[in-house]
């Protein structure tokens, strides 16, 4: 870890700078490990008969977007252990959502707000959310709840409002819950934030910024540290690799991979090769059927006279 200087108009404080070399070989473990986690999902899902191995590849496509978010969790992890002052919390944040305090919130009442200061129940009751990650800042005395999201264009505004609701009840715990449970730490509720971090590095709208909705450069201030924006942007580098690799070996893996353009053309030969099976079967039954019928007339036609004299005489004699 290095440091550097970071003026401001009154003071000169030290940042701590996160050294990305270090750091690279945590960040490729965690993305090859995330890759063969997918392709072992991917390689015990059922091979279709139809489309080969297109069955696995689905789903590696599938669970990879659910894998790689799970993997954005620890990326602060590892910056953590490489930073003296910096600590991350990812497990045992569950936060009760108490419904008379949803109404506080979401009443907008911002002045009453900021002194809303609860209680962390470990064992709630009825409605709990549970965020990403928890960042504390041991040297600046600041923590950080927060929520991480792959794309937060394709979330649905009341979505995220609901995020912000339950990050800022949250946030009215975690001074609580750090005292209680991690050593007596003591946080100033003034010093506790929340944010909802948009890890796909695009530009946001500023009505995202109104929801809480920040990119990934908005890691280095919440964190106190810089370079932990592009610690992620390594990792998204190094799991595209990754992503790619699993691919090609999913492909290699099967004799029969078949290409997204003919899956329609293979469809309907199976469909078409299923009829002429159950026709194939029909057909004797069929033959027997008429073989059949053709003995009936028989017996019931007079071989001298046939049916229709047969009716004749009949009728004469009725007479």
């Amino acid at each position: 870890m290095n440091h550097t200087n970071q003026n401001d108009s009154s003071t000169s404080a030290i940042v701590p700078v996160l050294d990305l070399d270090t750091i690279r070989p945590a960040l490729q473990q965690l993305a090859r490990a995330t890759v063969d986690k997918t392709l072992q999902q991917a390689r015990e899902t059922r091979v279709d008969p139809v489309l080969s191995c297109s069955s696995a590849l689905a789903t590696y496509y599938m669970m990879m977007p659910r894998n790689d978010g799970k993997a954005m969790e620890h990326i602060l992890d590892i910056v953590a252990h490489n930073v003296a002052d910096l600590a991350v919390i990812t497990s045992g944040l569950k936060f009760g959502i108490d419904p008379r305090h949803l109404d506080l919130v979401q009443s907008n009442q911002s002045a009453v707000l900021a002194q809303l200061q609860t209680d962390h129940d470990p064992d709630p009751r009825g409605p709990t959310y549970r965020p990403d990650a928890l960042v504390i800042n041991r040297d600046t005395g600041k923590a950080c709840l927060l929520e991480f999201k792959r794309q937060a264009s394709t979330i649905e505004t009341t979505r995220l409002n609901q995020i912000a609701d339950n990050l800022t009840i949250a946030r009215a715990q975690v001074c609580d819950l750090l005292y209680r449970k991690h050593r007596r730490i003591k946080i100033e509720p003034e010093a506790v934030s929340w944010a909802i971090i948009d890890c796909s590095d695009q530009e946001l709208p500023p009505r995202f910024r109104d929801i809480g909705v920040f990119g990934l450069d908005s890691l280095d201030a919440i964190c106190g540290v810089r370079n932990v924006a592009e610690a992620y942007r390594l990792a998204r580098t190094l799991m595209a690799a990754e992503f790619s690799r699993g691919e090609t070996e999913l492909m290699a893996a099967s004799q029969k991979f078949v290409p997204a353009q003919t899956v329609n053309e293979l469809i309907e030969a199976a469909v078409s090769e299923a009829r002429l099976s159950r026709v194939s079967a029909i057909a004797p039954l069929a033959a027997i059927g008429a073989e059949g019928a053709d003995d009936v007339s028989d017996d019931l036609a007079d071989p001298a006279t046939g049916p229709k004299q047969q009716n004749a005489d009949d009728q004469a004699t009725m007479c």
